[in-house]
């Protein structure tokens, strides 16, 4: 199961990190288990040149990784998604997101630096406005604003309002026109997220490494084929939990 998530947004130097890293110490502070995850547009190097992983990445390796006692980085040259991401990340309780701007899947923050940020950055997933120092912010909101100092209040909305990342396919089958929709109705206590079908705690079905929701019918005809074959095997016990996977290349 995906870790709930909210998205610090805002342009740059607005103080979106600063509010990242507020955040994160107020929630482990609470015992809570956070990642964070992080956009940029910009086409940074994000391994050490020279160093042996680079070497081996230039040299044509797609995917490598380097471990060490406490810690370990892995590099993978391709681009995924933002479920796929949170999925190799492990067991959360929350994610912070960094940016991502576009994306209308998580509940998100806003961090304007002046008035008119707000109408360029809204998409009505916002649970908060905060406001930094060296912000010329000055509306009247129609959500709660904060400043850093309030931390607690801050952290408190975020583990009232935050929700999984949605799959961004706007399938339909949760009963809303598409992904924003149903966000909109999380964050106003009108829908659960198990109207979601690509959060069935008991069925997963995944293409090219990404979730992919199915209806219910789908779903059931998918799982009774399965089983179906399954009992046709000899020597196999009866099926608590099943996993399929093939290249179709």
């Amino acid at each position: 199961m995906l870790p709930r998530a909210v998205a610090v947004v805002g342009y740059k130097n607005s103080g979106k990190t600063r509010v990242v890293e507020t955040l994160v110490s107020e929630l482990v502070k609470r015992g809570r288990r956070v990642g964070t995850l992080k956009h940029t547009a910009d086409d940074i190097k994000l391994d050490t040149p020279g160093k042996d992983t680079q070497r081996h990445r230039d040299a044509g390796s797609r995917a490598t990784a380097i471990i060490q006692e406490s810690t370990a980085a892995i590099f993978l040259d391709q681009h995924l998604g933002l479920q796929q991401v949170t999925e190799k990340l492990g067991p959360l309780d929350i994610l912070i997101i960094e940016g991502f701007k576009s994306h209308n899947t998580h509940a998100r923050i806003l961090v304007p630096r002046e008035n008119s940020d707000l109408d360029q950055l809204r998409n009505s997933l916002e649970i908060a406005y905060v406001k930094m120092p060296e912000s010329k912010f000055d509306m009247e909101t129609d959500l709660p604003l904060f400043n850093l100092d309030q931390v607690t209040e801050l952290t408190d909305l975020v583990e009232a309002k935050a929700f999984p990342i949605l799959p961004g396919l706007n399938c339909h089958s949760c009963g809303y026109d598409d992904c924003l929709s149903m966000g909109q109705a999380l964050l106003a206590g009108e829908a659960e997220i198990t109207q979601c079908v690509g959060y069935k705690s008991n069925f997963t079905f995944k293409v090219n490494d990404a979730n992919v929701p199915l209806n219910n019918f789908t779903r059931s005809a998918i799982q009774n084929v399965i089983l179906g074959f399954i009992k046709t095997l000899k020597g196999v016990e009866e099926a608590e939990k099943v996993y399929l996977e093939f290249e179709t290349k």
